[in-house]
C-alpha cells in the first residue's frame, strides 16, 4: 500500500476534495476554552453542563461513580457561548462492586474508584450562580444527582436530547457520539467531562434544517410551561390511541399521561373527550411542569378537572 508523505499535500485542500467526492469527513474532537471572539453583550449567564457515570440505570439502587460538569458564560438570548469556566471531574466509589457490564460501557473499574469522593464543597462552590443544568438525557442523570446532592433540586434543568427536534432536523439518531459525527467530529466517549466537552460543541453547532444554533433551540423550549395530563380511568381499550399520541404508562399509578405545551392543552382535552372518553363526563389531573421540576420524580401543582 503506498504511504503518503503528509508534507507533499496541504491537509486543507485533501479534505476539500474528499468532501466534494461526497466523503464524510470528522476531524478529532479538541476542547476549547472560547466559542466566540466577538465583544460578549452586557448580560452574560452560566449554564453547567452535566454528565455521569454510574454503576447502572436503576435511580434506586444504583450509584454515581463519575460527575462531570463544565461551567460557561452564554447568552441567554442568542444561546452563543463565550467562555469555558472551569471543567470538574471526579470519580466516586459507590459502595459496591461496579458490575462488569457497565464498566464495559464506561471503562471504569473498581480499582480507578477505590478511595475516591465527589467533593460535595467543591460542587456547591461551583454551582453557586449557575442558572441552568444542561444533560444529555436529563432524565437519567437529574434522577441520580439529585439523590447524591441535594442542591441539584433547586435548578432549572434542559435536556438536549429530549428538547431538541433532532428527527424534524434529519438526525437519524439523538445519541451525542452520532450527533458529533454529524456535526463533524469525533471523540472517544462515555466518560463524563469528556461528554460535557463534547455536547458542548454540538450545543455550539447550528442545525441543519432550520440553521439556529442548537443551544438557541434548546433553551427556547425549557422556558416553556407544560401541562402534564393524567388521564384518569381511561378506558383500558384505547390504549392504543393513547399511546400513539405520546401518551406513556405510568407503572406505579397506573394512569397514562403526557406532557405538553399549555397553549395546546384545550385542543388535547377535545381530543381526548372526542377519542378516549366517548364524549361522557371524565376528569384529568392537570400537573404544572417548568424547568425546575422537568425530568425530576417531584411532582409539580396538582389540580384534578372535571370535564
Amino acid at each position: 500500500m503506498t504511504q503518503l508523505n503528509p508534507t507533499e499535500y496541504n491537509l486543507e485542500e485533501v479534505l476539500t476534495w474528499l468532501k466534494e467526492k461526497d466523503y464524510r469527513v470528522t476531524r478529532p474532537f479538541v476542547e476549547r476554552s472560547f466559542y466566540s471572539d466577538a465583544p460578549p453583550p452586557a448580560k452574560l449567564v452560566k449554564a453547567a453542563i452535566l454528565d455521569t457515570e454510574t454503576t447502572g440505570t436503576n435511580q434506586l439502587t444504583d450509584k454515581i461513580i463519575e460527575l462531570g460538569i463544565v461551567i460557561v458564560e452564554y447568552c441567554p438570548e442568542s444561546g452563543q457561548v463565550y467562555r469555558v469556566l472551569e471543567t470538574f471531574n471526579e470519580l466516586e466509589y459507590p459502595g459496591m462492586p461496579i458490575p462488569p457490564e457497565s464498566t464495559l460501557i464506561h471503562h471504569i473499574t473498581d480499582e480507578m474508584v477505590h478511595g475516591k469522593t465527589i467533593n460535595d464543597e467543591a460542587v456547591e462552590s461551583l454551582m453557586a450562580d449557575v442558572s441552568l443544568v444542561i444533560a444529555h438525557n436529563a432524565f437519567f442523570d437529574r434522577g441520580f444527582v439529585e439523590s447524591r446532592l441535594p442542591l441539584f433540586k433547586k435548578k432549572s434543568w434542559a435536556c438536549s436530547y429530549a428538547q431538541v427536534p433532532w428527527k424534524a432536523e434529519g438526525m437519524g439518531s439523538s445519541g451525542l457520539e452520532f450527533l458529533a459525527y454529524r456535526f463533524g467530529f469525533h471523540y472517544a466517549g462515555h466518560r463524563a467531562s469528556i461528554d460535557c466537552h463534547a455536547l458542548l460543541e454540538v450545543l455550539q453547532s447550528e442545525l441543519p434544517a432550520s440553521g439556529v444554533k442548537v443551544m438557541k433551540m434548546l433553551l427556547e423550549k425549557a422556558r416553556l410551561p407544560e401541562t402534564k395530563v393524567w388521564a384518569l380511568n381511561a378506558p383500558f381499550d384505547n390504549k392504543d390511541k393513547l399511546k400513539e399520541r405520546g401518551y406513556r404508562w405510568d407503572a406505579e399509578r397506573k394512569i397514562w399521561n403526557s406532557a405538553l405545551p399549555q397553549a395546546e392543552l384545550q385542543s388535547e382535552v377535545d381530543w381526548l373527550r372526542a377519542e378516549i372518553y366517548n364524549n361522557r363526563p371524565f376528569k384529568l389531573e392537570l400537573e404544572k411542569i417548568d424547568a425546575f421540576n422537568r425530568f425530576s420524580a417531584r411532582r409539580g401543582a396538582v389540580e384534578l378537572v372535571n370535564y
